[in-house]
């Protein structure tokens, strides 16, 4: 550990060794991280990312921990938790609004924030876990409508710690999909265009969005959906149809309340999760002859996890 001592003061304080990270996910599985780093400035990004890279370290980011899983040996190098990098500015023009908001702001605040002020469009987000930066790489949404459908720009940090904007034609959003999530870049922050409206109305679509989640399970320990729904399918109504609902694997199980989430009753461990939805994914397969793509972000040795029929 001597590279430590190469670290700047001004980030220094930022690491810890060996931190566990199953207190860091939603789902509660994972292994420690060898070194944790907790930025609280673009600043500290851009040094962190530019250590990680002068250094040959591996990194690897996290949000809020939702719809991610760790390996239970956890992960080599540094992983940068980015959910202490919030902040909202916005600026009204006309029935527009422009809103940029940093990469670690929880979805829940943007929201919240939409509500109070009338402005419409991140309805669909109500009931969606995690932080900005994690819903635009993999571009979070729900029915029919997803996060980039609302950016103008992204603004990233490379891993040589050079921050770039790219505006929304250089991206490439589909279902669950955003390109930005290929790359190994840290998105520091995004600029969205909202409408005005009205609170009432607002808060009435997000009341519509929300009974449409009423089916999926709350208060237990969950990634959000395991699978892609395909096209012109529901991933959920497939497994259910395959007979995977209540499937267990050590302390995991196939939710008995929607059968794309995967629920850890409390001593789950990652392998658990994996031989889950490998089952899931054949008997699927077996039942409909459709392949199910996961939606969940592997992150460490898990890269590969998903492996074809």
């Amino acid at each position: 550990m001597r590279w430590l001592s190469r670290l700047s003061p001004e980030i220094r304080h930022l690491f810890s060794f060996r931190t566990y990270l199953n207190d860091m996910t939603t789902l509660g599985t994972g292994g420690p991280a060898e070194f944790l780093a907790k930025p609280l400035t673009q600043k500290d990004l851009v040094d962190i990312l530019t250590f990680c890279h002068e250094e040959g370290f591996p990194f690897w980011l996290l949000g809020g921990g939702s719809n991610v899983l760790v390996p239970d040996e956890g992960l080599p190098g540094i992983t940068i938790q980015t959910k202490g990098l919030n902040g909202i500015f916005w600026e009204e023009k006309g029935d527009s609004v422009i809103v940029y908001s940093v990469s670690g702001t929880f979805l829940a605040s943007l929201l919240g924030l939409s509500l109070r002020r009338g402005w419409s469009g991140l309805e669909f987000t109500a009931g969606i876990p995690g932080t900005l930066g994690g819903a635009l790489a993999g571009n979070a949404g729900a029915d029919g409508f997803s996060l980039g459908d609302l950016v103008r720009n992204v603004k990233v940090i490379q891993e040589d710690g050079i921050v770039i904007d790219r505006p929304r034609h250089e991206i490439e959003f589909s279902y669950r999909f955003s390109s930005i999530g290929t790359e190994k870049v840290a998105i520091s922050g995004c600029c969205l265009v909202l409408e005005r409206s009205s609170p009432f109305e607002v808060a009435e679509e997000v009341r519509r969005f929300l009974s449409h989640r009423k089916g999926q399970p709350r208060g237990v320990k969950t990634a959000g959906c395991i699978f892609k729904n395909p096209d012109g399918a529901s991933a959920g109504k497939l497994l259910d149809e395959a007979g995977c609902k209540g499937m267990e694997s050590g302390g995991a199980v196939v939710s008995m309340k929607h059968a794309n989430f995967i629920e850890n009753r409390g001593s789950a461990s990652t392998k658990d999760i994996l031989s889950l939805i490998e089952r899931c994914r054949t008997k699927v397969f077996q039942n409909s002859g459709v392949k199910l793509v996961t939606e969940i972000r592997f992150l460490g040795d898990l890269s590969d996890a998903e492996t074809p029929f």
